[in-house]
This record gives structure tokens, C-alpha cells and sequence, in this order.
């Protein structure tokens, strides 16, 4: 069977998933942790994400650069930023399926705001989630020495 836009969802929802996993154990401490000030908390890295989930939806039904501050998410409360990072993500997904399932590869979308064939801009979306999972390690590390990054994340599932 062809390479198709269920192949690139999947690959977004693994990639989310390998996020996910880099959050777990955190203690206080570490989701309002910051190297300097103008570094983003693990804390506004969710938020960030979940702002991203929101205009990417945006951009693939407008075609056009969202509107970043009215998209933009306030709530502090972890436990509801993970959920809401869960449904913006799982609305991501919906979203691409239901508006591009079947549709060839290279048609042209909007991926927050530029455009790109979508099969090249779908794979953009999981490289939020890599990025910012290097950056929950690193403050993880910063503030335990003795986090075992490898077996946390390789060594276990």
C-alpha cells in the first residue's frame, strides 16, 4: 500500500506520544523550572504546544498565518494544561485526517502560515514535538543530576 496521510497522522501521533514521554516523574519543581529567565518552563513549553496544535488547525482550514494571540493559552493548572495538550493534539489529528485523508501528498497547505506540499508540512508537526522533548530533558537533567535519560526513555515504555 502507498505511503499515505494515515502514514503521516500516525507518525505525528508517535511523536506526540515520545513527548509524553519525556513528562513523566516530573516533580514541582521542574515544570516551572528555567536555565535563565528567557527560557519557557516545561509549564509554558505546554502551553506553546497547545498554542501550536491550535494554529496549525487554523492554518490548514484558512490557508493563511493564524492569529497567534487569540490562540494563545493562559491556564497554569498542569493537570488541565496535559488534558488540553491531549484534545488539542487529538483535534490536530481529526482535523488533518478528516480535511486530507486520500488526498495526494502533494497537495499545497498551509502550515502555520507558509506553504508547503502536505506531505513535507504534516511531518513539520512532529518536529515540535522532538524539539521540545530535547528541551523537558535538558531542564530534567539540569535539575536531576541522576535522571537516567536513557533508561527513562529507551529503557522503558
Amino acid at each position: 500500500m502507498a505511503f499515505d496521510v494515515h502514514d503521516l497522522t500516525q507518525s505525528i501521533v508517535s511523536s506526540r506520544a515520545w513527548f509524553f514521554k519525556h513528562l513523566r516523574g516530573l516533580n514541582d519543581e521542574q515544570w516551572i523550572w528555567k536555565p535563565y529567565p528567557e527560557c519557557k518552563s516545561i509549564r509554558e513549553t505546554l502551553q506553546h504546544m497547545i498554542t501550536n496544535d491550535r494554529a496549525a488547525i487554523e492554518a490548514l482550514k484558512t490557508g493563511h498565518e493564524p492569529n497567534y494571540d487569540e490562540l494563545r493559552v493562559h491556564e497554569a493548572d498542569i493537570t488541565k494544561l496535559m488534558q488540553m495538550l491531549e484534545r488539542s493534539h487529538h483535534d490536530l489529528v481529526d482535523s488533518i485526517r478528516d480535511n486530507f485523508d486520500g488526498k495526494p501528498l502533494d497537495t499545497e497547505v498551509s502550515i502555520w502560515g507558509f506553504k508547503l506540499k502536505l506531505g513535507r508540512g504534516i511531518p513539520y508537526y512532529s518536529s515540535e514535538d522532538f524539539f521540545h522533548a530535547g528541551q523537558v530533558a535538558f531542564i530534567r537533567m539540569a535539575t536531576d543530576p541522576s535522571w537516567d535519560y536513557y533508561e527513562e526513555i529507551y529503557g522503558s515504555d
